[in-house]
C-alpha cells in the first residue's frame, strides 16, 4: 500500500471518529426523547452519560486506529499510548462528574422536597469527582502521586489561609441547605429589609429573586448570620392585618356582623385568599377621631396580601357607604379663652400686616 493512501486513511479516520461520535449522540438523544416518564429519571442520567462519552470516544477511537497505521510519524508508541489513555481517562471522569452531580443532586431534591436548583451540591460533586479522576489519570500514565499528594496537601493549607472568606461562604452555603431551615423556593425576609425568594444556593452566594423580578446576591456568609423570616415555613399561608376605624356613634356589633361579612366575600371570591378561613375584627383603641381595630385575613402566600388587602378595603368602604357606618375624619377641636386680654391679642395680630 503507498504510503499516500495511507495518510489518506489515516485523515479519513481521524476525520470520521468525531462524525460517528455526533451521529451516535442525535441518536442517543431521539432516544432519550421517547423515554415515557415514569423511566425518565434513570435514563435520563444513563442517556447523559453515554451523549457525553459518544465524541471524544469515538474520537479517540479513530485517532487511534489511525496513529496504529504505518504513517511513519517519529513519535513512540509508547508515548502516543499514554496520551491516549490520559485523554481517554480524561474524557470518562468529565462524563462521570457530571452524571455523579446529576444524582447527588436528584437525591437532594427528592430528600429536601425542593423543586428549584441547588447548585452548590451540583458544583462539590463534580470538583471532587474531577479531581479523583485527575489523581487515577496521572497515576495511570507513570506520574508518582505521592509526592504529589503532600505538595497539595501543603498547599491545600495555604490556600485555604488564602482563600478563607470564599471558604466560609462555601461552608455556609452547605450548612443552609443541610439545616433545612432555608430551601430554594422559600420566600424570605432579611434583617435588612431584602424580600424575595430564594432562587439558588451555590458556592459562595445565595441568589434571591424579589416582587419586581429582580435578583439579590447574598454572600452565603452574610445569609447564615442574617435574622430572617421564612413565610413558607412551617406553612406558606399567613395572615394579613388591616387597620381600620369608625366614628364614636357607630354601633360596634353592626359594623362588627358588616366587616365579617365583606371579610368572608372577599376571601371566598379571590383565589389568593382561604374561603373556610375564618376573619376576625378586634377593637383596640379610643382614637382622637374615632374608635380603631383590627381585621385579620388569611392569604395563602405572602405575595398575594397585596391584592387581598386592596380588595377587601374597596368591598368594605362600599359596603360602609351603604350601611350608613361612618369612616371618620381625622378631626382636632381647640378651646380659646374668652378673656379680653386674649381677643385684644388676637386682633391685634389679625391686623398685624
Amino acid at each position: 500500500m503507498s504510503k499516500p493512501l495511507i495518510w489518506a486513511i489515516a485523515a479519513l479516520l481521524v476525520i470520521a471518529g468525531p462524525v460517528i461520535g455526533v451521529i451516535v449522540r442525535r441518536l442517543i438523544d431521539r432516544i432519550a426523547a421517547k423515554t415515557s416518564a415514569n423511566e425518565r429519571s434513570v435514563h435520563r442520567m444513563s442517556f447523559g452519560l453515554a451523549r457525553d462519552l459518544a465524541v471524544p470516544v469515538a474520537s479517540l477511537a479513530g485517532l487511534t486506529i489511525a496513529l496504529a497505521l504505518p504513517t511513519g510519524l517519529p513519535f513512540s508508541p509508547i508515548t502516543v499510548k499514554q496520551i491516549l489513555e490520559a485523554a481517554l481517562l480524561l474524557a470518562i471522569t468529565y462524563a462521570v462528574s457530571r452524571l455523579a452531580a446529576e444524582i447527588v443532586t436528584s437525591v437532594a431534591r427528592r430528600v429536601t422536597g425542593v423543586s428549584g436548583s441547588v447548585s452548590l451540591f451540583s458544583t462539590i460533586t463534580k470538583v471532587i469527582v474531577f479531581i479523583l479522576g485527575l489523581l487515577i489519570t496521572l497515576d495511570t500514565v507513570g506520574v508518582q502521586i505521592t509526592p504529589l499528594l503532600g505538595a497539595l496537601g501543603i498547599g491545600a493549607l495555604a490556600i485555604a489561609l488564602a482563600l478563607e472568606g470564599t471558604l466560609a461562604n462555601l461552608f455556609a452555603g452547605v450548612h443552609i441547605l443541610a439545616s433545612k431551615t432555608v430551601q430554594p423556593g422559600d420566600f424570605v425576609k432579611l434583617e435588612g429589609g431584602e424580600t424575595g425568594w430564594v432562587s439558588d444556593v451555590n458556592w459562595r452566594t445565595t441568589a434571591i429573586q424579589d416582587l419586581p423580578g429582580n435578583f439579590i446576591i447574598v454572600p452565603n456568609r452574610k445569609f447564615a448570620e442574617s435574622i430572617l423570616t421564612n413565610y413558607h415555613r412551617p406553612e406558606q399561608d399567613m395572615a394579613v392585618t388591616v387597620e381600620v376605624s369608625t366614628g364614636y356613634g357607630s354601633d360596634l356589633d353592626h359594623v362588627e356582623q358588616v366587616t365579617l361579612e365583606v371579610a368572608h366575600q372577599v376571601m371566598k371570591e379571590l383565589d389568593v385568599g382561604f374561603a373556610g378561613a375564618d376573619p376576625r375584627v378586634r377593637f383596640h383603641t379610643f382614637g382622637d377621631s374615632g374608635i380603631g381595630f383590627r381585621v385579620v385575613l388569611r392569604t395563602r402566600h405572602y405575595e398575594d396580601q397585596y391584592l387581598l388587602v386592596s380588595e377587601f378595603i374597596k368591598s368594605l368602604h362600599r359596603r360602609y357607604r351603604m350601611e350608613g357606618i361612618a369612616i371618620p375624619y381625622p378631626i382636632r377641636t381647640l378651646e380659646f379663652g374668652r378673656g379680653d386680654d386674649f381677643e385684644s391679642r388676637l386682633a391685634a395680630e389679625i391686623h398685624t400686616p
